[in-house]
């Protein structure tokens, strides 16, 4: 999979990324130096960057199959974002992870470049210009996460991002011992994921996601446990089976066998409609 970070929260979670083989970087901000770097130069406004920003598509020509676009939604440098998609738009495999920012915090004229950015890509996922949209909410994570030194706040929440959306993806190119993760429905595009405990079945998305209309659980369990547990089959059937029966939700699973010592439990929600 490509990874195209845009701006410095883009940046700094797709090159997190480079810690996996399975990923080949792209970043784009202002000031980088290095392979696969694109340096922009700063601009005062979102709306200077938009007229200002050069062409994408000789930086991006050599990108091939499966590409995730990182866009952190508070910074100006994020109006630049359409203008890399159009560099893309021959690349019908290019989803994007959008990292919404605590509007709270942000000033008035920050905060209208957020809406307007945050809805115009729903409309380009709603429209199938783009295969997903990924949503995560940074107040959301920090409530998941806990407590949080102010040093380590980005990191943590970056690194609970990436090792998240990597595990899935792993499992998603994996074959389940038990079950099938379904694709979602053609127009179910904007989407979150998250994590969820395997033995309370208690779930935590990373985006306050409206309207879910299907589902994916993925089971991340030790081989010795699979081999060992004998009702291991029957709680996990069950639960699904409860999540059927109490919601007017499309849901699928998939139970994998890994060597950790602890299980993990890994879901994907999709919506159609747009979020407020």
């Amino acid at each position: 999979m490509n990874i195209i970070g845009i701006g410095n929260a883009g940046t700094a979670i797709a090159e997190g990324f480079s810690n996996h083989p399975q990923y080949s970087i792209y970043k784009i901000d202002v000031g980088l130096e290095g392979v696969n770097c694109f340096p922009i130069k700063a601009q005062k406004t979102p709306e200077d960057y938009e007229k200002n920003v050069p062409s994408f598509k000789k930086f991006l020509k050599d990108i091939k199959g499966e590409t995730l676009l990182i866009i952190g939604g508070s910074g100006y440098i994020s109006a630049i974002s359409l203008r890399v998609l159009q560099a893309l738009k021959d690349k019908r495999e290019t989803s994007i992870l959008y990292i919404r920012p605590d509007l709270a915090l942000l000033s008035q004229i920050k905060r209208a470049c957020e809406k307007v950015t945050y809805s115009v890509l729903q409309e380009y996922a709603r429209s199938g210009a783009i295969k997903q949209i990924y949503f995560v909410d940074n107040p959301t994570l920090e409530s998941i996460i806990g407590e949080i030194s102010i040093i380590e706040y980005f990191n943590k929440i970056n690194d609970l991002i990436i090792s998240s959306f990597h595990m899935i993806n792993v499992y998603r190119n994996s074959q389940p011992i038990l079950g099938v993760l379904s694709e979602p429905g053609l127009t179910r595009r904007i989407t979150t994921f998250g994590v969820f405990d395997i033995a309370s079945g208690k779930e935590n998305l990373f985006f306050p996601l409206d309207n879910i209309s299907e589902t994916c659980y993925i089971y991340a369990v030790s081989e010795s446990r699979l081999r060992e547990e004998g009702g291991l089959h029957r709680k996990i059937t069950s639960q699904m089976r409860e999540r059927a029966t109490n919601e007017d939700i499309d849901a699928s699973f998939g139970v994998f066998s890994t060597n950790y010592e602890n299980d993990y439990g890994y879901l994907l929600a999709h919506s159609e409609l747009i979020q407020p």
